[in-house]
């Protein structure tokens, strides 16, 4: 089967949204209005890139990932545990850590209100759901507004955030003139958005350190795998109930810090 193309699988991405709730992603600070260039990812191939973020609040706060390559996550091994246990504490927990989608696009960060001064070094931007639709909108309407990755002919776009906290926060995407990129503002190279992504993906073992630190269980670090791969295992020893009563508490203080964690939807 041919590969479909840029815009129609842009369509089928634009189809989905409509059917999904309201996006809740912070990147931006409250009131706070960026002038951006997106960056083209290369001749028909997608330049906003989902992710798949876990937040854990506190010193952590979002972790993009390694699930958004399909490949293994520790935090998501933690949820998985959390969802099927028949404690209904964990169960609760599990609500809180579920994994949640995110856009991804790199640009060139206009530093005047005029586009005539950018930042050359092409930086990752996390939008909102809202925004995301909002872009591919326009992107598809190119007849209207042409390609807007263009650093010839192409616009920036104004991202404003209005508001705070999860239900009255409200983001919006204003398309500017068509302008050209100064040639000395312009990326030296072409963009790898995919590069740049690998970059803030963290590794199994990292992802590890942030489960443990979110569980309130940083001594396990130093646990072996072994260890790790019996906490389903019910047949106790005396050794083994204190390993309970220790996942027990370490819940607890778990459960506490959801209490004054404030997502901030990044």
């Amino acid at each position: 089967m041919a590969k479909k193309s840029l815009k129609d699988r842009l369509r089928d991405k634009q189809k989905a949204l409509k059917t999904k709730g309201n996006g809740k992603v912070l990147f931006q600070k409250a009131d706070e209005e960026l002038r951006v260039r997106l960056l083209s990812a290369g001749d028909e191939e997608e330049f906003i890139k989902e992710v798949v973020q876990f937040y854990l609040g506190g010193d952590i706060k979002g972790v993009y990932s390694p699930m958004t390559y399909d490949e293994p996550c520790a935090i998501y091994e933690k949820y998985e545990e959390l969802k099927k246990s028949k404690d209904p504490d964990d169960k609760e927990l599990a609500k809180d850590l579920s994994p949640k989608k995110k856009y991804m696009v790199a640009v060139l960060l206009c530093k005047d209100e005029k586009g005539k001064d950018y930042d050359p070094e092409p930086k990752l931007l996390q939008l909102a759901q809202s925004q995301y639709s909002e872009i591919i909108d326009l992107y598809l309407d190119e007849e209207e507004w042409g390609d807007m990755t263009d650093l010839d002919e192409g616009y920036d776009l104004k991202l404003k955030r209005m508001g705070t906290g999860k239900n009255d926060t409200e983001y919006t995407v204003k398309p500017c003139k068509n302008n050209s990129i100064p040639k000395n503002c312009r990326p030296k190279e072409g963009v790898d958005i995919e590069a740049l992504v690998r970059e803030v993906i963290p590794s199994y073992e990292k992802t590890q350190e942030y489960i443990e630190q979110y569980m309130g269980n940083a001594s396990s670090s130093s646990d072996e795998p072994e260890e790790e791969d019996d906490d389903d295992d019910d047949m106790g020893s005396s050794k083994k109930s204190k390993k309970d009563k220790k996942e027990k508490s370490t819940l607890k203080k778990a459960k506490k810090l959801k209490k004054h964690k404030q997502e901030d939807d990044e």
